[in-house]
């Protein structure tokens, strides 16, 4: 939430600015304590002037204070009404009024049983800074209004601590209770009485017994009154609990990780309910936070009833009745008559009314029904009982809360595994990396982690992530503390399938084919018609859903989706074959994801690209397992129907990696296929997909997806792909260097959306070739020919062409601006990749400008999108942006050492990166030559120090590829006659940094070949938006020990044959540079 507009409570100032002093702060003030309420002018000048101070004229001179006010804040700000004058600003917008709004949602939380809202909006109210004591007693409205605002916080302070008492966080509530009730607070009832149950928790009840002892005095003594119900019946349960009742309470041997959360909220919900069930499946924990719950319990009598070892209904009340000693009953006998049943659950209630009580059901899942019966009666007939149940399927009563336990986070899984793998074998030596694996793989399910664990005692961490393959094989354990449910992974799981009937066992077995959950359309899809007792989905569903077997999730305002644990999934798999219902199974599964895929292909490439991308989004994972088992069994129709709409998604999105990775099987399974015209539309629609996104890599074949758009594009009937098809069919479409006449001739044709294509084309080709301006030129001209029918990504994609252009010259401000127009846009097209690599681009234009600040903020920004769900998509651009702008980032800042040390590690993970058709052509790849060239610049300009290495070895390094990158037809391409185009800018990059290394680090006599390279740089617009290959730090640093020499070298016109032009320049710069550096 931005901070307030108007600030009057710490400092007087409007959006950030410091107002003058005078009587505009008073009269804010004055408006301010009203709330929004007029007050009348009377008032405001009884306010504003001392009585035998007041004006002549006071109205005339209250306008002017008014005037003065609105030209120092807003027009809005103060606003006239018949009764006088107000705030015209909302509560949000004035620190004041968020402090009363805060109050009050505190004090409405704690009085309806919200400890956790109170919590936040207490916390949030003191959090705000209150003038200094000097202003407070210096008098006046402003004073005045501060010292209300004194109050309110502790009025806070005393809501915080009754919040965190009712959340058993007693330690922290215990100093706030203790300030309150010892000042204005002596008569707050409610504050007297959370101060005891915090003295008992804290210092022990005798400790609480002391006090409310001294509070009966003093209000004999002061009042002559006793104290009021509630206190007197919070003193018979401090007696009571001087003689504390624990039975059945299991204390655990080991800790408990990662359930710190759980537990503060499995408090709040017993603040606020008599009855919470813990819901989840089996080994997640539930058993373990109940009995710490009870551990520290503060009613006086807690009591645990274990219920795993009843099977029937008709056992629930005999076991209770049983475990809990009701005596001289009929609890004893297993089968009762209802009038035994009467008599049993009433002296169970007379036995559990007498005193406080938490009563723990633990283990209720398979009697759900008759425990939900029982616990109905006894909470309504014991008002001081309390239950908390551990079940896999919720009792579905009134008086239920439930807290759906979620698994581990990663962290939490990490510490778990660590914990129980060293106890298991002290010494023993964990690499995160591999333990990271295996607690990947399990789900976050507290028990799998620790069977797992407790494997390391006879393997190694990477056995036992090898062995994960056959989990339910692995994770047996050897604990023979624990309950014969719990000893094996899969006698955990087989304990929910017991519960279940044929229906529901047949749905989990046909819904474990989804790899990434599914929602009920897909349900539908597998189960309707085949479940043996005719269930319909819906309530398959359900069932699994009571079970704990599913787990129910909404994203985004999203249709809600079900997910199955993995360890879950693989029991269902496992079934599934057993009962050999697999084949029927999957082919329902391939024609679910065939129809989807091809229902949405054509909203893809128009108007109603976003709702067909939200469509399929959710289903990406399952659809893309599906592609890989159709090019598998080289099922061609269903392939490209999968891949049209898959293959859209990727390119939209800029994972060019997944699509690339698959190019060579598809080109198999295209290959000597003619499809029939019902096939036709999905083969074209994927052909353009694979041919589109092999230009990244020209060295993979395409010549199979290219014949196929080359016979049959005209027949396509989406527009989109009928224009995609004209420009993709040529052999020149993959490789810029031919594609110049194909392009010439298309950027003429009668169709608009080719126009537009060809132009777009043609804009990377000039780029490539070093002529920006024609690049923005045609760039520009696309943009104009698009229409909105052609969906949101075509403009999105020149935009971004657009911007990278103006980077590459060093125009920041166009960056910025167009830049904040096209990432909103990214971020709802899901395209995250290039949504991180603009983002580091406006980052280094803000360290440019000189705003570290906003620089700052951008690499959050991008933080938080790596850590997004689309992370998992991210990519080239992503990957060779965000490390350097963290480097230059630190390097603006002053901290040298660590810029340095940050840049060489991310070069490091960008030369890593590997992108299919590139390292097997043996060709370097453009982003390790731009991360080395500006690494290479940053160590020429700070390396000298000694931070972070001098840079030798990587200047080094970048001289060395030169000679390759110059024989630009090093690897022939697979397609006869294709061979990849040398990328004139990014031979510019290579020459600034080598030229510039001359200049921060070379002789005197090495500069004039300095200045060439730098002039055949600029000639080759070289891309400049990285701080490090600034232009002009590094003109000034050469004017400065060679004035004039740069001015005195011409420039370079690289004419029709830019990339040999280039060459050659860059070649004789560098033999310059050779023959100065050669040994005489």
């Amino acid at each position: 939430m931005p901070p307030p507009s108007l600030e009057l409570l710490d400092r007087v100032a409007w959006a950030g600015a410091a107002l003058p002093a005078g009587r505009g702060p008073a009269l804010l003030a004055l408006l301010a304590a009203a709330g929004g309420r007029p007050v009348s002018e009377e008032r405001l000048v009884h306010g504003l002037w001392d009585e035998d101070a007041v004006p002549a004229s006071p109205t005339r001179a209250l306008q002017v204070v008014v005037s003065r006010v609105r030209t120092q804040t807003s027009a809005e700000a103060v606003v006239r009404t018949p009764q006088g004058y107000r705030l015209g600003l909302a509560d949000d917008d004035v620190d004041v009024l968020v402090l009363d709004v805060l109050a009050r949602a505190a004090a409405t939380a704690t009085d309806e049983g919200d400890p956790d809202e109170a919590v936040r909006a207490a916390r949030s109210a003191l959090a705000l800074p209150v003038g200094e004591a000097g202003t407070l007693e210096a008098g006046g409205p402003l004073a005045e209004l501060r010292l209300e605002a004194l109050a309110t916080q502790a009025r806070g302070r005393a809501l915080l601590g009754r919040a965190l008492c009712a959340r058993g966080e007693h330690p922290e509530a215990l100093p706030l209770l203790e300030q309150h009730v010892g000042g204005d607070g002596v008569d707050d009832e409610a504050a007297q009485a959370a101060l005891l149950r915090s003295l008992a928790a804290v210092r022990g009840v005798p400790a609480a017994l002391e006090r409310y002892d001294g509070l009966r005095a003093d209000l004999s003594d002061r009042l002559g009154i006793d104290p009021g119900p509630r206190l007197q019946e919070l003193h018979a349960e401090l007696l009571a609990a001087d003689r504390p009742v624990r039975e059945g309470l299991a204390h655990a041997s080991t800790s408990l990780v990662g359930r710190d959360g759980d537990l503060r909220t499995l408090r709040g919900l017993l603040a606020r309910h008599r009855v919470v069930s813990i819901l989840g499946p089996g080994g997640l924990g539930k058993t373990r936070l109940a009995m710490t719950l009870a551990a520290e319990a503060v009613q006086p009598v807690v009591r645990v009833v274990e219920l795993v070892g009843v099977t029937e209904p008709e056992g629930v009340l005999p076991e209770l009745a049983s475990v809990l000693g009701v005596r001289d009953s009929a609890g004893q006998r297993l089968l009762l008559t209802p009038e035994q049943q009467r008599d049993v659950r009433g002296r169970l209630a007379a036995h559990l009314g007498r005193a406080p009580t938490l009563l723990v059901l633990d283990n209720c899942e398979q009697v759900v029904a008759a425990v939900a019966d029982v616990v109905a009666f006894l909470v309504a007939a014991c008002p001081r009982l309390t239950v908390v149940t551990t079940t896999r399927a919720p009792l579905a009563i009134a008086a239920e809360a439930v807290l759906a336990l979620p698994v581990l986070g990663r962290e939490d899984a990490v510490r778990l595994f660590t914990e129980r793998a060293r106890a298991a074998r002290p010494g023993v030596q964990l690499d995160p990396a591999e333990v990271a694996e295996v607690v990947a793989r399990l789900d976050g399910l507290p028990l799998a982690v620790e069977l797992a664990a407790a494997k390391v005692r006879v393997m190694s961490v990477a056995e036992v992530a090898r062995r994960l393959q056959d989990r339910f094989a692995l994770l047996r354990g050897n604990d023979r503390s624990a309950p014969d449910r719990h000893r094996t992974l899969l006698a955990v799981v087989d304990w929910s399938w017991d519960l279940l009937d044929d229906d529901g066992r047949a749905a989990l077995c046909r819904l474990a084919l989804f790899p990434d959950g599914f929602a009920l359309d897909g349900a539908d899809a597998l189960l309707s018609g085949v479940l043996p007792g005719g269930s319909d989905p819906l309530d398959a569903v359900q069932a699994l859903l009571d079970q704990s077997l599913l787990s129910l999730v909404e994203e985004g305002g999203r249709e809600p989706r079900y997910r199955m644990l993995e360890t879950v999934r693989e029991l269902g798999l496992q079934r599934l074959t057993a009962i050999g219902d697999e084949v029927a199974a999957r082919a329902r599964l391939r024609g679910w994801a065939v129809a989807l895929a091809e229902r949405e292909t054509p909203g893809l490439h128009g108007a109603d690209q976003l709702a067909a991308l939200d469509r399929l989004d959710p289903e990406m994972t399952t659809l893309a397992a599906e592609l890989r088992g159709a090019l598998d069994a080289v099922e061609r129709e269903d392939a490209v129907r999968l891949l049209a709409a898959l293959g859209a998604v990727w390119t939209i999105r800029g994972d060019h990696v997944r699509m690339l990775s698959l190019l060579a099987t598809v080109e198999d399974v295209l290959a000597g296929w003619e499809p029939a015209p019902p096939d036709r539309d999905a083969a074209l629609a994927a052909s353009v997909a694979v041919v589109r996104n092999a230009v990244i890599a020209a060295t993979l074949p395409t010549g199979a997806a290219r014949e196929l758009l080359r016979r049959h594009g005209e027949e396509a009937s989406l527009p989109a792909v009928r224009a995609a098809a004209r420009l993709l069919a040529s052999p020149g479409a993959v490789d810029l260097a031919g594609a110049r006449e194909h392009l010439a001739a298309l950027v003429e044709h009668e169709d608009r959306r080719t126009r537009a294509l060809a132009l777009a084309w043609s804009c990377h080709a000039r780029e490539n070739s070093g002529d920006i301006a024609a690049a923005v030129a045609d760039g520009e001209a696309a943009l104009a020919l698009w229409r909105p029918e052609d969906g949101p990504w075509q403009r999105v994609q020149t935009l971004s062409q657009l911007i990278d252009l103006h980077a590459q010259r060093g125009d920041e401000a166009t960056v910025v601006r167009q830049a904040r127009t096209v990432l909103p846009m990214l971020e709802r097209l899901g395209a995250v990749d290039d949504c991180v690599q603009l983002l580091a681009v406006l980052g280094c234009a803000a360290i440019t400008a000189g705003d570290l600040e906003e620089a700052e903020a951008l690499l959050a920004e991008t933080d938080r999108l790596l850590s997004g769900p689309h992370a998992a998509e991210l990519g080239l651009r992503s990957s060779f942006g965000v490390g350097p702008l963290r480097a230059e980032l630190l390097l603006a800042q002053g901290r040298v050492a660590e810029g340095l040390a940050v840049y060489r590690e991310a070069v490091t993970d960008i030369s890593e990166l590997r992108l299919p058709g590139w390292e097997e052509a043996g060709l370097l790849a453009p982003w390790q030559l731009f991360a080395a060239a500006a690494l290479t610049m940053a160590l020429a300009r700070h390396g000298r120090s000694g931070a972070g290495g001098a840079g030798e070895d990587v200047h080094a390094d970048l001289r060395s590829h030169v000679d390759q990158l110059l024989r630009a037809d090093a690897g022939a391409g697979a397609d006869a006659g294709v061979r990849p185009e040398l990328d004139v800018p990014l031979l510019g990059i290579v020459a600034f940094a080598l030229g510039g290394w001359e200049v921060h680090r070379g002789p005197d006599a090495a500069l004039p070949a300095a200045a060439r390279l730098l002039r055949a740089a600029e000639a080759a617009g070289y891309n400049r938006y990285v701080p490090s290959l600034a232009w002009a730090p590094l003109a000034a640093e050469l004017d400065g020990r060679a004035p004039g020499l740069l001015a005195s070298v011409p420039s370079l016109a690289l004419g029709e044959e830019p990339a040999r032009r280039l060459s050659d320049e860059v070649g004789a710069g560098l033999a310059a540079l050779d023959g100065v550096h050669r040994p005489s």
